[in-house]
């Protein structure tokens, strides 16, 4: 399976369990169980993230979309990025039946490559688009005035559309490789990969620039904006506050997705026959990965909540559309930061917000 890919129940279906010694068709057959209750919670997992990450992530969209006034370059990214995690839950209930199922696939072949597909492509359009706000928020707070020219909406919506290009051409794999597999032991079939060193190879390929590169280009300008948050002029509150809400998700995604693509790569080494392993880790392994898949799954419905628990603005918009409350113009947001004059929240507008019947300060969008 391609490290952007979804992990079937059953990784080592089609060649068998490898422990890692012998040319291809000499792979050591080892003995191998399935998570104790996966087939009951892995389920209910994807499908509680699947409620919250449609409800929340096309939340976030809507209120993107019908802002009122001029749209921060922040906001760009913020609304791509919530498409991308709209499309990777849409794929959750057909993994959540197979997952029911014990990894048998009743949904047919077209839908095992689309869905594939779209999981690959989403996923990587995740990495690329935090990648790209953490290198806006770097030109914002680090080069200032020198990145004026960078930081146009021209170029925040170009370099969004060449995300979903790179995300469109790191999914083709799937719709390649990916397709109805036997089901060792067991009628039926289930959505894998077909074994293949070609495969294995590009899917560690693309495991280096889908993730790791993005990782890197991150923890760099994070790295810079934090030694430039440590020295004088300071940053206003409002331009921390929107900072902690940016930083807030690029750490669940990476920490969501690390683990799994840690040991997809140890995956692909072992198939590779770089990396010999022995039926005990051949198991740990498999369970690690069905463990880590959950958790990356489940961080597609991830950013609504801290939105929610860290933006004050969207925690109040949020309320006023489940209790449809009444609404009344707040006062005009002002720029709480002498660098930018951006405030706090993702969902504030800069020409006129909405509040309910207590009044909203100006500039502390997040909490």
């Amino acid at each position: 399976m391609h490290p952007t890919q979804p992990w079937s129940l059953s990784p080592w279906a089609g060649s068998g369990d490898y422990s890692g010694s012998g040319a291809l068709d000499e792979l050591e057959l080892c003995p191998s169980w399935d998570l104790p209750y996966g087939h009951a919670y892995i389920p209910t997992l994807y499908l509680a993230a699947f409620a919250v990450g449609l409800v929340g992530n096309a939340f976030v969209v809507w209120l993107l979309v019908e802002r009122r006034g001029p749209r921060r370059l922040v906001d760009t990214f913020v609304l791509h990025l919530a498409a991308a995690d709209l499309c990777f839950v849409l794929t959750l209930p057909l993994w959540a039946v197979a997952a029911a199922l014990g990894g048998r696939w009743p949904f047919g072949a077209g839908l095992c490559k689309l869905s594939s597909f779209v999981l690959a492509g989403s996923r990587c359009a995740g990495a690329l688009l935090l990648a790209g706000m953490s290198v806006d928020r770097y030109l914002a707070v680090v080069k200032l005035l020198d990145a004026r020219s960078l930081r146009t909406r021209r170029c925040a919506l170009a370099a969004c559309c060449g995300v979903w290009a790179v995300a469109l051409l790191a999914g083709l794999p799937a719709l390649a490789y990916r397709g109805l597999q036997p089901l060792p032991g067991e009628p039926g079939s289930q959505c894998g990969e077909e074994p293949s060193d070609a495969f294995q190879g590009l899917s560690l390929f693309l495991l280096l620039l889908t993730f790791v590169l993005p990782l890197a280009i991150t923890l760099f300008c994070y790295c810079r904006i934090s030694r430039r948050l440590r020295r004088p002029p300071h940053l206003g509150r409002a331009r921390r506050n929107s900072l902690r809400i940016i930083f807030a998700i690029e750490s669940t995604f990476v920490g969501s997705w690390l683990p799994f693509c840690v040991l997809r790569a140890v995956f692909h080494l072992a198939r590779l026959r770089v990396l010999p392993l022995p039926c005990s880790l051949v198991l740990a392994l498999r369970w690690g990965l069905t463990i880590a898949t959950c958790l990356a799954f489940v961080n597609s419905c991830a950013n609504p909540v801290i939105y929610l628990l860290l933006d004050r603005s969207f925690r109040t918009r949020a309320w006023r559309g489940a209790c449809g409350g009444v609404r009344r113009p707040a006062r005009r947001v002002s720029s709480a930061s002498s660098l930018s004059g951006e405030d706090s929240s993702v969902f504030r507008s800069r020409a006129c917000s909405w509040a309910p019947s207590q009044s909203v300060h100006s500039g502390s969008g997040a909490v």
